[in-house]
């Protein structure tokens, strides 16, 4: 894949362009335009240089009005020295790129920096990564000059993904209504490839949206993308909290890994199909890493979620103990054992007592509890007839990981890896799958009751529909 063109240079020279007093800031921008120029061969040495004198402008004012573009140019150095064979360039890019999203919300090159993440993380071959930038850009920018590009970066990963329906109705769109020539060229020669391909094969084409489909019996009522495009209501931006990690290892079975590690690989393979439906997805964590409690709250509400769906494994000191329960916040009353299990779950908080009963205090008149009830009972019913595990039912208590989300939340404990059978289960890649494509399935349930009965406060907010078909 070539990462690097024409448009690349022409946004960073933006970037670049207006230089003010600060003298520091306009060396480094007179240096990155003779380098991106090519007026010189530039080492990997020579672009990281440049970053420490990008780095620098910020460290003197880390909100001063130049901080953002130099924070930007750093992520531009960083995606130039993927050219020199900087090894560490991809990886450096992408955490340029996610600071500026992170520490400059407001800053117009905000669009320009999730499109560049997904062009880093395409060229490390993360796929469904690059799918989740491309996708926040077309919700979330759709007048920006971006928006084409996203399009055609989705079109050619939906393509390789064989999503071959929905890859083909991107290169459509784009081929009908696009003014950008080299858009248009570039759209219609790749869908002709596309057909081409598939007329060269002898078969009916790899598709999984048709494969995803066929299974399943013809039912009365809305399909999720049917409901997007005659309501305008769906979940368009679903946060994934996979729990504990690093130091925190969850419940512990004893001949199989830590809860940390099954519930990040169930979240995973959730992550991936939530995505194959179309919508747009993040992850509190990807890798084994310690997040406090509140911070995984904060992360959903900064990434404007419209679900949030914390994973865990359940622990018990009886091994006989087995099952799935799905809980969803409500501090009005809770039995003794969903007690334990929240005081559990919510060790190493990050809250002090009092921050915890302020919270709990204004929490009745936040609370999205009879949205989330809805949801736990619509994802607990589907993984109970996918898994065959016994039904501990829906709950509620007070979890501190559900606390501030302010859009319908639940917790799912997928099983107990202190049960010998359940806890060797939970460590199977099939098995895990079975867990995530039951918990995509209670979402698109509970999605598909909105169109009959809406969201209690209607807090979700309506979406543009987009003119994707899944193949039946």
């Amino acid at each position: 894949m070539k990462i690097y063109s024409s448009c690349l240079l022409i946004v960073f020279l933006a970037v670049l362009s207006g230089c003010t007093s600060m003298s520091g800031y306009r060396e480094a921008s007179l240096r990155h335009h003779a380098y991106a120029n090519g007026e010189k061969d530039v080492t990997a040495a020579e672009w990281r240089d440049l970053v420490s004198e990008f780095q620098k402008v910020i460290d003197t004012n880390t909100q001063g009005p130049l901080a953002d573009n130099a924070q930007y140019a750093i992520a531009s150095s960083w995606m130039w020295s993927i050219k020199t064979g900087d090894t560490e360039a991809p990886q450096q890019a992408i955490e340029a790129f996610q600071k500026l999203v992170r520490t400059y919300p407001n800053s117009p090159y905000v669009p320009h920096a999730l499109y560049w993440l997904g062009r880093c993380y395409d060229f490390i071959d993360q796929d469904y990564q690059a799918i989740t930038q491309y996708q926040i850009v077309e919700s979330r920018y759709a007048d920006s000059e971006l928006l084409e590009p996203a399009q055609l970066e989705l079109a050619r990963l939906y393509a390789k993904q064989d999503y071959i329906t929905r890859a083909e109705t991107f290169y459509s769109h784009l081929i009908n209504s696009s003014t950008n020539q080299e858009i248009v060229t570039a759209a219609s020669v790749e869908l002709q490839a596309l057909k081409s391909q598939q007329k060269l094969v002898g078969l009916p084409p790899k598709n999984k949206e048709q494969t995803q489909t066929q299974s399943k019996p013809t039912t009365k009522g809305l399909e999720p993308e049917s409901l997007t495009r005659e309501f305008g209501l769906t979940a368009k931006t679903i946060v994934i909290d996979p729990g504990h990690g690093g130091k925190d290892p969850g419940a512990l079975g004893k001949s199989t890994p830590h809860e940390k590690e099954i519930v990040l690989n169930i979240s995973k393979k959730l992550r991936d199909i939530l995505i194959a439906r179309g919508y747009t997805v993040m992850m509190t964590r990807n890798t084994n890493r310690f997040i406090p409690l509140k911070e995984r709250t904060k992360f959903a509400m900064y990434h404007r979620a419209d679900l949030f769906l914390s994973i865990h494994a359940n622990g018990s000191e009886s091994p006989q103990a087995n099952g799935i329960e799905t809980y969803y916040l409500d501090v009005n009353s809770t039995d003794k054992a969903s007690e334990k299990i929240a005081a559990r779950e919510n060790a190493n908080s990050g809250y002090s007592i009092q921050e915890l009963e302020s919270l709990l205090q204004g929490l009745i008149q936040q609370s999205k509890s009879e949205d989330s009830r809805r949801l736990a009972k619509h994802v607990q019913q589907r993984l109970v007839q996918v898994t065959g595990a016994a039904d501990r039912g829906v709950k509620h208590a007070r979890f501190v990981v559900l606390i501030g989300a302010n859009v319908p939340s639940i917790l799912i404990e997928t099983g107990f890896v202190s049960n010998p059978t359940e806890g060797k289960k939970l460590t199977t890649s099939s098995y895990q799958h079975k867990i995530a494509t039951a918990i995509a399935d209670g979402v698109d349930n509970f999605l598909k009751k909105m169109g009959e009965d809406p969201l209690v406060e209607s807090q979700i907010p309506k979406l543009a529909a987009k003119s994707i078909e899944r193949k039946r």
